[in-house]
């Protein structure tokens, strides 16, 4: 038949056929029937027969969309005969710039024109076919973009360092650990090396302004004075800190603000430098304010105020002197390798000070500690982190990529059903001239375009989403600030997601609704190909159902990973309880602090139903700090090379074991008369430390040596939980409290029947009552506390849960969309078994099982790679296998259930018609 058909038929077009084809575009009866008697009696060449369809069609569509009536559009169009032949006579000759259509004198880019308008005229004709649409693609560019916008702003985004090949990071490193803080005297050491043209450092610590009616809790990032230096750091206004600003330990009364903190206190007042700043960590003068591009050296928890590092000593009033004090390990290294140097040659000069540092024999420097050295580029926040980091964006990532599958699929079934509705519309046009390839491109501009329109508004949504998600009280351990930036990363990311979702649920539909049958088509007999596009429908929707098996899968694995997080015994906290951090300011002396806190102790001792109340240095799963010590025991060799035992610690009073829920299980309890100054050094040990180290014997009285202090045990406690909850049992000693080291911050634990939140508000209250400018550094219920070490599965499983559920809504309206197109093909098959006598019960069956048998085979497909890729993600979980057989059985039933209701909706509603309509329907 020629090209498509279209040249062995173009002859014998008719004007019934053309005006078909115009209703088909949305135009009332007699405009339709002037736009046929236009073309037909203009005698168009076939490549042109298209163009002036369209711009007729174009016109009338105008005038409608102006609130004129078909009436007022005609008496203005004038005369058909006269209109057709003006244009037959124009269009038979080649113009250089054509109205419309796409002849071959047209540009790509006049072509692409004239269809993104029709494209915009066909979508603004049927709204909620465009609105259903649109959203669809919407929820899942939405989820892509929010993700994307996350992983941009932690990732991607870069502070603005010069030459960042060359800055490093440094670790120290020892049998346990590979990525720990330094101390300043390694730090001093590092700086002095050749390999580096320069070695900063810097810590996070909180101070309060002093002086407001409400202390407010700052973050303050101290640096040493080449740490912007060496980073290349420069001011927005001002000047940052130098290496003059803090020339030796306890010197250095200069701060920098941040660009947000700013704008937040003082208004963006150019005036501010010159100021003084009044913090609990002593007064500073301000001299400049950081670029906003730089928020701090940890991304993602924003700093307030930088502050010189020598000036630590204000933070730990009484505590060591952290200058030659190589025990406390709390500086995170930047430094700048030396012009041409590389990171082997730098660590070889760290290996070699490191075995310098262990032949002195100094204090934390036995055994195989050392330095390890990483390139700061490949560092997100902080190596551990980033190890549990990176397999949850990958995961994320790939789970809102199957979300946007499903939204694809779902789309390219609408279009797919909508395609057989405008057969007659393609074969006249094939028929009119225009041919297969333009209308390829026509239905793919219109898909492209339900994407990029499903992309402005998933772009809405993800920002939502994420606002939303920032916005919640989370038990964060610490504040975090992300400003999810609309750059130009989210949105090229979005704009090449937004297309290729047009395109992949659009180009399977248009090349199957393109090849038809002319002649069929303007016989209004079938178009052909219904089998194949059912066939392609019925992939599309068991894709979608396999898709959210996956998904399922994996999210249930995560949710019942935080079930079994959840029940796990962590052998302290009693609820309610609250739990209050306070750190007192460089001013106060250790006596001073140690009147403050026993007046404290004392006034929340006497708040109302408290029960106990403890001091500690510490809580068990703290994850922003860890005590440690280096002990040995006298018969117990250490381990090869090393010349003691790392410990987990902690000081308490002796109200501390009550409070905290934790249990004695042999021995006493710390009492008052250990806590004196010249009391002999008593502590409580755990379980797990006296199976350790004393097998089979009595611990009670014995002793173990820190830093060569003789340590008596005098009691055994329960294991409890230390690091994290997925932990086995570790050694721990809970030992007097101010007898190890001085004590400038600690933890109030409180317990009292009741409200756990009224009993934390009147605890803080009880507080700041007796001192006022206390910084009170954390505040939270036990229950809180716990959420945080299980916040990275809680956060997991939540959006997993979520990214699910919307799956497997959306497998539900593709199945739903299948089954109730399907029974519209059967409405005459359904009259003619009702009117013999079949029973209707069985006729749903029948008409349910098509979408059925697609869920059973979506879902066996769905568990064989969902158990895949579970056993992916099975290192990230905790009590839960990849195998789990609750997670195995429920996916597929939940599924089931939800699918077999999509499909049973419209079989029985098809079940329900009266025969004797359905069999008039033609």
């Amino acid at each position: 038949m020629g090209r498509n058909g279209g040249e062995g038929l173009s002859g014998r077009l008719d004007r019934l056929s053309v005006e078909r084809l115009a209703c088909a575009a949305g135009l009332p009866q007699v405009l339709a029937a002037r736009v046929a008697e236009v073309i037909v009696e203009s005698r168009l060449p076939d490549d042109r027969r298209e163009e002036v369809f369209r711009e007729l069609v174009a016109h009338f569509e105008d005038g409608l969309a102006a609130g004129r009536t078909p009436e007022e559009l005609l008496a203005t169009f004038g005369d058909g005969k006269q209109t057709a032949d003006l244009i037959g006579r124009a269009k038979r000759t080649v113009t250089p710039e054509p109205l419309g259509g796409s002849g071959p004198s047209d540009s790509w880019a006049q072509q692409a024109l004239r269809d993104l308008r029709y494209a915009v005229r066909r979508l603004a004709a049927r709204p909620a076919f465009t609105m259903i649409a649109v959203l669809s693609l919407a929820l899942g560019i939405g989820a892509n973009a929010a993700v994307f916008t996350l992983v941009n702003d932690v990732i991607f985004r870069k502070p603005p360092i010069e030459r960042p090949e060359e800055v490093v990071e440094i670790y120290r490193t020892d049998a346990e650990n590979d990525f720990l803080p330094v101390s300043y005297p390694d730090l001093e050491d590092l700086n002095r090396l050749d390999a580096f043209e320069g070695v900063g450092g810097f810590r996070m610590a909180y101070a309060s302004v002093v002086g407001q009616e409400q202390p407010e809790r700052i973050t303050l990032q101290l640096v040493s004075g080449n740490f912007f230096s060496i980073l290349g750091i420069r001011a927005e206004r001002g000047r940052m800190i130098q290496a003059a600003d803090a020339p030796a330990p306890g010197v250095g009364s200069v701060a920098v603000l941040s660009d947000r903190y700013w704008r937040r206190v003082f208004g963006a007042d150019p005036s501010v430098i010159g100021r003084t700043l009044s913090l609990t960590a002593g007064d500073y003068t301000v001299i400049g304010v950081a670029t906003p591009a730089f928020e701090g050296s940890l991304r993602g928890i924003s700093t307030d105020v930088y502050i010189p590092l020598t000036r630590t000593v204000d933070l730990t009033p009484g505590s060591r002197n952290e200058a030659t004090d190589r025990a406390n390990n709390s500086i995170f290294v930047r430094a700048r390798l030396r012009s041409g140097g590389s990171i082997p040659e730098a660590e070889v000069a760290t290996r070699g000070l490191a075995a310098s540092l262990r032949e002195q024999r100094l204090e934390s420097w036995e055994g195989k500690t050392g330095f390890t050295i990483i390139p700061a580029a490949d560092v997100i926040f902080y190596p551990p982190v980033d190890n549990m980091l990176r397999p949850l964006i990958t995961v994320l990532m790939v789970v809102v990529g199957l979300v946007l599958v499903i939204a694809c699929a779902n789309l390219a079934g609408f279009l797919l059903a909508r395609a057989i509705d405008r057969r007659k519309e393609i074969g006249v046009r094939l028929s009119l001239g225009a041919t297969r390839g333009q209308l390829v491109r026509q239905l793919l501009i219109e898909t492209m375009l339900l994407g990029v329109l499903g992309g402005v508004l998933g772009v809405i949504v993800g920002r939502l989403s994420l606002r939303a998600v920032l916005a919640a009280d989370l038990p964060l351990p610490a504040p975090v600030t992300l400003d999810l930036p609309l750059d130009w990363r989210v949105l090229a990311f979005t704009t090449v997601v937004s297309i290729v979702a047009g395109l992949l649920a659009g180009l399977a539909p248009a090349l199957q609704a393109t090849r038809v049958d002319l002649a069929g088509v303007i016989r209004e007999e079938s178009a052909g190909g219904g089998r194949q596009k059912s066939g392609l429908r019925n992939m599309l929707v068991t894709a979608q159902v396999a898709v959210s098996v996956v998904l399922l899968l994996v999210a249930g694995l995560f949710v019942r990973s935080l079930s079994a997080l959840r029940n796990v015994d962590v052998g302290f906290g009693k609820d309610p309880t609250a739990l209050v951090w306070v750190m007192f300011g460089g001013s106060s002396t250790p006596e001073q602090i140690r009147q403050s806190l026993a007046r404290m102790h004392e006034a929340v001792r006497e708040l109302p139903g408290v029960t106990a109340v403890g001091l500690g240095q510490n809580v068990h799963l703290n994850v922003l700090n860890r005590n440690m010590a280096t002990i040995t025991v006298d018969g117990v060799e250490p381990p090869p090379g090393e010349v003691g035992f790392a410990l987990d610690r902690m000081g308490i009073d002796t109200g501390y074991v009550r409070a905290a829920g934790l249990r004695i299980t042999a021995g006493r309890n710390l009492t008052a008369t250990d806590l004196l100054p010249d009391a002999p050094p008593v502590a409580l040990v755990n379980e797990a430390f006296a199976a350790r180290y004393w097998p089979g014997v009595d611990p009670i009285g014995r002793h173990y040596r820190v830093q060569g202090r003789e340590i008596q045990v005098v009691g055994i406690v329960a294991n409890a939980k230390i690091r994290d909850l997925a932990e086995a049992p570790r050694p721990f000693a809970y030992d007097v409290l101010g007898t190890t080291n001085e004590f400038s911050e600690g933890w109030f634990v409180v317990s009292a029947p009741g409200d756990a939140r009224a009993l934390l508000r009147a605890a803080v209250r009880a507080i700041r009552q007796v001192d006022p400018n206390v910084l009170i550094m954390e505040q939270r219920t036990m229950r809180e506390h716990l959420d945080v070490t299980a916040l990275p599965v809680q956060l997991g499983a939540g959006a997993l849960a979520g990214f699910a559920l919307l799956a497997l809504i959306m497998a539900s309206l593709g199945l739903y969309g299948s089954v109730s197109y399907s029974v519209s093909q059967r409405v005459r098959e359904v009259g003619i078994r009702l009117s013999l006598g079949a029973d209707r019960g069985a006729v749903i069956r029948m008409l349910m099982w098509g979408g059925v048998r697609l869920a059973l085979i979506g879902i066996g497909i769905g568990l064989v790679v969902g158990l895949g890729f579970g056993r992916l993600v099975e290192s990230t979980l905790y009590g839960v296998r990849a195998l789990d057989p609750v997670t195995l059985l429920l996916v597929p039933v939940v599924l089931l259930g939800v699918t077999g209701l999509a499909a049973f909706v419209p079989a029985r509603r098809a079940g329900s018609v009266d025969p004797v309509k359905a069999l008039r329907q033609v």
